[in-house]
């Protein structure tokens, strides 16, 4: 097992349990709705971690901490499966991340404005 697993790791073993399971699952990128559904749901279970046992908790806690890195491992996983689904490789999700980044790091997040802004609905 190792310590700092990569783009394209991530992306492989995620094939190997595509593969022992495959005669059930489904690999088109029309499956892909699934999946993302699959994904929203262990998002919520996430929510649900902080909203019910707090940050103190999250940080200090190991039973409570490694609950919620295993539900974020489980988004992690789904995203891959997404990935794979649409055969896009590990060299172009990571361009695309540092693209991404790089114009993130360069953006004013003081100056941002969110749609409720820009309809002048006030803070939500």
């Amino acid at each position: 097992m190792r310590k700092n697993i990569t783009i394209k790791e991530m992306l492989d073993i995620s094939n190997k349990l595509y593969e022992k399971h495959k005669d059930y699952w489904d690999s088109s990128p029309e499956s892909n709705i699934n999946w993302v559904c699959w994904l929203v749901g262990e998002v919520g279970e996430v929510i649900d971690i902080i909203k019910k046992k707090g940050t103190d908790k999250i940080m200090n806690d190991e039973t409570i901490r490694r609950e919620m890195l295993l539900e974020i491992t489980d988004c992690y996983m789904y995203l891959a499966d997404i990935i794979n689904r649409y055969k896009f490789t590990a060299e172009e999700f990571s361009e695309a991340y540092n693209e991404k980044m790089d114009y993130n790091l360069k953006r004013d997040y003081t100056k941002s404005t969110t749609k409720a802004d820009k309809l002048g609905i006030g803070n939500l």
